[in-house]
């Protein structure tokens, strides 16, 4: 199915292509597809979103005025566009919609502007890409027609589709036991509904794997794509410098027999600080980039832990050839980079190189290394093996501290992770290096090899951007974003409510990380951090494409840069990674290191402020073309989508696991603490299960209950009793909607616990009333 998307991406602004030459860079062959063709051009055309010269060329008109962005629905109706140009949201009356669903990519044009308070209006006027190829539904037996009825699960899509293969018999259990997957076939247009077909039936009750099924159709994540029939390239041995001497180690905390390789380290002492060389798989080397192996990666995206098991990024081919293997020479880029004892960086260089790691270094072993004194001679059984590389851990573990405690000091914001300890989660658990999920990232944990490997990654990351920065090279990168300063006057009122022993500054206010320390001991700490995950904002892929000064050579060391990163260390774990390594392999293997090819002084374009000393031409007109080419603002959103789905599997995955805790306790009363408090309810944390549900307000019936957002609590208007963050409480479990990640709470009333609640609610009316 050909997407107005990927028309637009085979038009340009100033040159235009014939019709026939689209069809080839669309690859539609049939006649059908051609035709189809033909009728999305004339509507493009009428719409002013293509202009034909009289030349029969192609070109995208850039005289439309229409925003592009994404359609975000709410469960009660209500849609706005969110603009790609990260501009005001515009909502969109459902009239207005057009058939367009939530998620899709629209372009739409202002209908009304935004007035004081009020955002501004518009229509759809074209969908670019859809993005519910397949949906989940149930399907129910309409008794008035006497036919099957399918209803989506996510009631932000509409529910008028039809269905095409209704075969086989579907009884009342089947229907009631199972969800269907549906492909939709054609999306509703004019006065015609949706069309789909059934793709399969997946078990409510099919165990872990039928749980990972119904997280990965809920995403549209497609667990076996068709990979091309392609070799991977074979790598040239020149210019590698030879580490193969160096008794390098993979620190590895996953399980699993097929998680993704990960980068080797080497790290010593050097004058007075320390020394690392991080090796990284070779993965862009082996790659043709625009090679149908390269559109099999994009689309991909990215490595997917599913809890205990992977689904790989790269091919088998690719990954069997670029994974490190120990005692074995094996290919890599290599940078190393110079640390004080602070943990500033002082020096780096980039190269190709090979290395033959020695040791694999697990949990098991950082956690008796951490319990062994130093000076002690006696040696654990279970380290024996890897004693040779004892002093390379130690240093290791010492500098990754050190780098920690200066990065909390600038202000990153380190949360307890909060998944539950499942076996059916071990490797979801682990840090995922070179990976962020959210805004924040996990406590730095030295008995975690990969979370010590991370610290380092992170460095290495924040010096390529530097680098590839200052010689104005296309790359991509993220950013953190700052928190919203009236969300965290909101945390901080809370923060008081738990603890009012809390120290302001002078100034009458307190950072972050101030008030993360001031919690550090405190039983309530999980609940603030709960908190602080609501309120940080998500990061974004971003495309920094070289035309401008990103980044003053004079200010590199600034701090001012220390939190931009732009990724390369795992191109064996994602797309953005594998591209940022072609462009340091592009600029090790093909800029020009000297102006003349006579010249006998040849500059190192790998080492630190190499680019201060060039005043010749980097690259040929013609590479330069080719990564200008590739760094585009779609392959970013498109990046960005694959990232926003693998966070969405990601959180489904763990819910649905703490979801099937909490079944097998149905009925039952537990004790629980409250982690939030809404105007509809309160939250709460059950203790015998890892998970948390909502005690609706409407199920309290012994009063009529106010919420008071300064405070953070419930009041009852008669008898003043309050629930409050962090109170105990005991609750039965009524109901869990696996589906939609939802347990139902009943407060369940006792004499103990109601005694020691009177007490406070007593303390808290009385504070109430004088405020």
């Amino acid at each position: 199915m050909t997407s107005v998307s990927n028309i637009l991406k085979n038009l340009e602004y100033e040159k235009g292509i014939p019709l026939n030459i689209l069809e080839k860079s669309l690859k539609l062959t049939k006649k059908q597809d051609r035709d189809n063709l033909s009728i999305g051009i004339s509507a493009l055309k009428k719409l002013g979103i293509i202009k034909i010269d009289e030349s029969d060329l192609l070109f995208i008109n850039e005289g439309h005025n229409y925003i592009t962005g994404k359609i975000r629905c709410s469960s009660k109706g209500y849609c706005f566009l969110v603009r790609d140009d990260e501009g005001e949201d515009i909502y969109i009356r459902e009239i207005n919609l057009n058939h367009a669903w939530h998620g899709d990519s629209v372009m739409i044009k202002i209908t009304k502007e935004g007035l004081r308070r009020r955002a501004p209006e518009g229509s759809v006027q074209c969908i670019l890409n859809r993005y519910n190829l397949n949906i989940l539904a149930r399907l129910e037996l309409n008794d008035s027609e006497d036919q099957l009825k399918a209803y989506p699960l996510d009631d932000r899509i509409p529910s008028d589709i039809k269905l095409l293969n209704i075969n086989g018999d579907f009884s009342d259990s089947s229907l009631t036991e199972n969800i269907f997957e549906l492909k939709i076939d054609k999306f509703p247009i004019a006065q015609y509904i949706a069309n789909a077909r059934i793709i399969r039936q997946l078990p409510l009750n099919g165990g872990i794997n039928g749980d990972i099924d119904i997280s990965l159709a809920k995403n549209n994540i497609i667990k076996e794509l068709s990979i091309p029939k392609i070799s991977p390239k074979k790598i040239s041995d020149k210019k590698r410098q030879d580490f193969t001497d160096q008794p390098s180690l993979l620190l590895r905390s996953w399980e699993s027999k097929n998680s993704p390789s990960l980068p080797a380290i080497y790290a010593k002492p050097h004058q007075g600080g320390t020394r690392i060389w991080i090796h990284t798989p070779t993965v862009a080397e082996r790659i043709n980039i625009g090679s149908k192996l390269d559109d099999y990666l994009k689309e991909r995206g990215e490595a997917i832990c599913l809890g205990n098991d992977w689904i790989d990024f790269l091919s088998e081919s690719v990954k069997h050839k670029s994974n490190f293997k120990l005692n074995e020479e094996n290919e890599a880029i290599t940078i190393i980079f110079d640390l004080n004892s602070e943990g500033n960086i002082l020096d780096w260089s980039f190269s190709l190189s090979k290395i033959k790691p020695t040791n694999i270094i697990t949990t098991k072993h950082i956690e008796a290394i951490n319990k062994r004194k130093r000076t002690t001679k006696s040696i654990p059984i279970v380290i024996k093996p890897i004693k040779d590389s004892l002093e390379i851990i130690y240093t290791l573990i010492h500098t990754s501290k050190i780098i920690n405690d200066k990065e909390i000091n600038n202000d990153s914001i380190q949360l307890e992770s909060g998944i539950p300890q499942l076996e059916r989660l071990s490797d979801i658990q682990k840090v995922y290096p070179s990976r962020d999920f959210h805004g924040w990232s996990k406590v730095h944990d030295i008995n975690d090899p990969q979370s010590i490997l991370n610290v380092f990654i992170s460095i290495a990351n924040n010096i390529l951007y530097k680098h590839l920065a200052a010689y104005k090279l296309p790359f991509i990168f993220k950013e953190q974003e700052e928190i919203d300063s009236s969300s965290l006057n909101e945390i901080t009122k809370s923060a008081f409510a738990l603890d009012t022993n809390i120290k302001l500054n002078t100034d009458g206010n307190i950072t972050i990380n101030q008030l993360l320390k001031s919690f550090e001991q405190s039983p309530d700490k999980k609940i603030l951090h709960k908190l602080f995950k609501h309120i940080i904002p998500g990061i974004n892929l971003k495309i920094y494409s070289g035309n401008i000064d990103l980044v003053s050579n004079q200010n590199l060391q600034s701090e001012e840069y220390h939190n931009i990163q732009a990724p390369w260390c795992c191109p064996t774990l994602n797309y953005w990674n594998l591209f940022n390594q072609y462009i340091l392999l592009t600029l090790l293997s093909e800029g020009k290191s000297k102006p003349f090819s006579r010249s006998k002084v040849s500059l190192d374009l790998g080492k630190k402020n190499s680019w201060k000393e060039i005043d010749w031409e980097l690259l040929t007109s013609k590479t330069k073309d080719g990564l200008l080419y590739i760094a585009t603002n779609p392959l970013v959103q498109q990046l960005n989508e694959t990232r926003a789905r693998s966070k969405s599997f990601r959180n489904n995955i763990i819910s649905i696991a703490q979801s099937r805790e909490a079944q097998k306790i149905i009925g039952k009363d537990v004790e629980a603490v409250i982690t939030g408090v809404q105007s509809y309810g309160f939250f709460a944390e059950i203790q015998e299960v890892p998970a948390e549900g909502l005690v609706h307000v409407s199920t309290l019936g012994d009063d009529w209950y106010e919420y008071r957002s300064r405070q953070n609590l419930l009041v009852g208007r008669k008898n003043k009793k309050t629930y409050q963050l962090a109170q105990k409480i005991n609750v039965r479990v009524l109901k869990v909607d696996l589906l939609k990640n939802q347990i139902d709470l009943e407060l369940v009333h006792t004499n103990k616990m109601e005694q020691s609640n009177d007490n406070e609610d007593k303390n808290i009316t009385q504070s109430i009333n004088k405020e």
